[in-house]
């Protein structure tokens, strides 16, 4: 009877650890050269990385990194106790690498490992470095990379993106966004789509999306949501966030991603937003 409650007790453990959550999100973290005062990256750069700490995430795609980031990032993280590894991709670099308004995917590489990236821009030629549709001629795209989950074993596919305004440009970008997942999740992995998309859930664009991608918000029932409805606090304190604008998503793929809850973080530091976006987060599990 004992040699059968301790294999049973095995079995249950191994099968929980085999399951271990993520901690999954996006953060625009707002350009270091747009603010003053107490808005000036020197002062508002260590409430940023509070709040990265305090969520804790495993992974997260951070928009709007500039190169003072980049350089400092990994020093800020150090700093805090955190374990972070930045993947950037930059528009305005033909091979991707760092820039001014850049994407990354930052990870823990102690959880997660790297590997298959890649990076495309949203245009007409979207494995050419160039503008595209962007009506404020800016350069647009995404980037994604497979993960191997080494608690767990598992392995998923994350694409991150930082969207174009317009709402044509946006619509072209989100028909980009599902082609390239086709072209490089070819294992057909669990996967995962995330970032400041400047778009809202019932526009044509995250219409389109949601023909191949699940939003995490609009899946999950209510009580698994913690946090308001909008994500765009344009440094007002004092705005409904329930009313404001939800413009930062997660979004998922694959009957084997399980999101367990949605948070829209909203902590304010020294009675002020770290950025004028407010991090998202989803704890889920991959279970294939």
């Amino acid at each position: 009877m004992k040699s059968t409650l301790i294999a049973l007790f095995l079995t249950v453990f191994s099968f929980v650890g085999n399951c271990a959550s993520l901690r999954i999100g996006s953060y625009n973290l707002w350009r270091s050269d747009l603010g003053k005062e107490e808005y000036s990256w020197e002062v508002r750069k260590a409430r940023l990385i509070k709040s990265i700490k305090d969520i804790d995430y495993d992974i997260f795609g951070a928009e709007e990194v500039d190169t003072t980031m980049i350089r400092e990032l990994p020093v800020l993280f150090k700093e805090y106790g955190l374990n972070y590894k930045i993947f950037i991709f930059s528009p305005y670099r033909e091979d991707g690498s760092t820039g001014n308004k850049a994407q990354a995917i930052i990870y823990n590489p102690d959880r997660l490992e790297l590997s298959d990236p890649h990076h495309f821009w949203y245009s007409e030629t979207p494995d050419v470095m160039s503008g595209g549709w962007d009506e404020m001629k800016f350069k647009r795209g995404g980037c994604c990379a497979t993960f191997l989950d080494r608690k767990t074993g598992k392995r998923f596919f994350l694409m991150l993106s930082h969207m174009p305004l317009a709402k044509e440009a946006n619509l072209h970008a989100a028909q980009i966004v599902i082609d390239r997942a086709r072209m490089y999740n070819t294992e057909n992995l669990p996967a995962i789509f995330l970032g400041d998309l400047n778009t809202q859930p019932d526009t044509p664009s995250s219409e389109l999306l949601r023909t191949y991608w699940t939003d995490v918000y609009k899946y999950l029932p209510s009580k698994k949501i913690k946090g308001p409805h909008g994500t765009f606090n344009s440094h007002n304190i004092k705005k409904d966030m329930e009313k404001a604008q939800r413009i930062d998503f997660i979004y998922f793929r694959g009957c084997e991603v399980k999101p367990l809850r949605y948070c829209c973080f909203t902590k304010k530091y020294d009675g002020l937003y770290p950025s004028d976006h407010c991090a998202i987060y989803s704890d889920i599990i991959i279970t294939k």
